[in-house]
């Protein structure tokens, strides 16, 4: 049914509803009417209706009145599709210098409980709202319009829980997950809720702030406002956000404790000039460096002019950002290169070089590296080495018949490390799954879960029975 259709073909007619209106007032509903060229009605007394607009709460009156108009042949529509059609009439701009004049709260409440406003102008009313002394939930005009904010964001790509919309856990989620910097400015303007956490949990997040500052599409004016708190926490979070650049960097280095430079040294987008200045800092802040940091030949050159000992140098042999100067890395020093063995980013024929210069007495870290040779772990298979055989168990390119035959054992400790071996036969892995340790080691097994996951498509949800 088309709401303007109707209103074109009755002018002077009368729009009756029927039910509770919250998100209008009879003031607002008699104006935009009249401009439309219609009467507004909220009670039936025989006159002539040109259309019923319903509500989903209506008194027994007034149900009966809605049959009665239905058999009359009265075009009827639900109250959403007509608060749709009055929205399209708005023009938002008109909307909010009203409200910015009048700073009519109540009437902005009901805006904001209008599902038909695009996300950018709710997003604009949204920020109009006054929050007053009190939390987000610690009233019952801020419940209701933090429910509007979660009820249009909360948007999961899991299994959605509608019970979710009311628990204050929903909001971080929000904070966490927005992609679009306008809905993280917006949460911004609102009261910080706190998250109740245990000390345990001295370095997760405790409020919106901090969780807007991890999210790396916030905006550059609002990491600047997030700056302008001095918090040292704030701060510490920000330090891990790839969206700062070299001046938020800097402002953040200037103040920086140990937690806010261990943060910084795992910002995949560091400045080269920050990078410089750590590089000089306490050995923990070094150490994290050269193990997080991708490192191109310019840092490489300035590593090694830092003259570190052979003992901080080696953890570049952890780190999986070196393709670029991997080869470069050989035979800097005996540790970094043991390190090296069992580094993924390190290529098959760079592995090779190591095993022919150390032989055997590499095997241990080159048995766990799946980019060696398959004919080395056959070799490798042939000692009695304990911990070399536990690698290969683990080791995705470990050729099949050993991992059959390492299955065939049936040792707890062989079982521990196959069951997270994408490369074991699902007839094992099904096995594994009937002791509770291993099932719980098997979560990460792509094999095992692509089965698990196989074995439930088509199945609804909801199946009970």
């Amino acid at each position: 049914m088309n709401i303007e259709e109707v209103i074109a073909n009755n002018q002077g007619g009368t729009v009756l509803f029927l039910g509770r209106v919250t998100n209008f007032t009879e003031e607002e509903l008699t104006n935009f009417l009249e401009a439309q060229g219609m009467n507004y009605a909220n009670k039936y007394s025989g006159q002539e209706v040109a259309l019923t607009v319903l509500s989903t709460m209506m008194t027994p009156l007034e149900d009966d009145i809605s049959y009665t108009l239905y058999d009359a042949k009265v075009p009827e529509a639900r109250l959403e599709e007509f608060e749709a059609y009055y929205t399209k009439h708005i023009k938002p701009n008109t909307l909010m210098m009203s409200l910015k004049l009048s700073n009519d709260q109540e009437r902005l409440k009901r805006q904001l409980k209008n599902e038909s406003f695009s996300d950018e102008v709710y997003l604009k009313l949204f920020k109009m709202y006054e929050w007053g002394s009190d939390g987000v939930y610690e009233n019952d005009d801020n419940r209701d319009i933090t429910i509007t904010f979660v009820k249009r964001f909360y948007k999961p790509d899991e299994f959605y829980d509608p019970a979710m919309v009311y628990s204050p856990i929903t909001l971080s989620n929000i904070a966490r997950d927005a992609k679009k910097p306008e809905i993280l400015n917006a949460m911004l303007s609102m009261p910080n809720h706190e998250i109740k956490q245990s000390r345990k949990e001295d370095m997760r997040p405790k409020n919106l702030r901090e969780i807007v500052a991890l999210n790396e599409h916030v905006s550059s004016e609002d990491i600047r406002y997030l700056l302008s708190f001095n918090d040292e926490r704030i701060n510490t979070f920000l330090a891990s956000n790839n969206a700062i650049g070299l001046k938020e960097q800097e402002h953040i280095l200037a103040t920086a404790n140990e937690a806010t430079k261990l943060m910084l040294t795992q910002n995949d987008s560091l400045d080269d000039k920050i990078f410089k200045e750590l590089l000089v800092d306490d050995e923990v802040i070094v150490k994290s460096l050269l193990t997080f940091q991708k490192i191109t030949k310019e840092r490489l050159k300035a590593i090694l002019e830092a003259n570190l000992s052979e003992e901080v140098l080696a953890y570049l042999g952890e780190n999986q950002s070196i393709e670029e100067i991997a080869e470069e890395l050989l035979s800097i020093n005996r540790l970094l290169d043991y390190k090296l063995a069992s580094n993924r980013a390190i290529k098959r024929e760079l592995l090779e070089r190591l095993y022919e210069r150390y032989g055997a007495e590499w095997m241990l870290p080159l048995s766990e590296n799946p980019n060696v040779s398959p004919k080395y772990l056959e070799e490798f298979y042939g000692s009695d080495n304990q911990e070399v055989i536990l690698n290969l168990a683990s080791n995705p390119t470990t050729p099949k018949p050993i991992l059959k035959e390492l299955c065939e054992k049936n040792e707890h400790e062989l079982n521990k490390a196959l069951a997270v071996n994408p490369s074991v036969e699902l007839f094992y892995l099904e096995i594994f799954a009937l002791d509770s340790e291993l099932i719980q080691l098997m979560t990460k097994n792509e094999t095992y879960l692509a089965s698990v996951n196989s074995a439930h498509v088509g199945m609804r949800s909801d199946d009970r029975y």
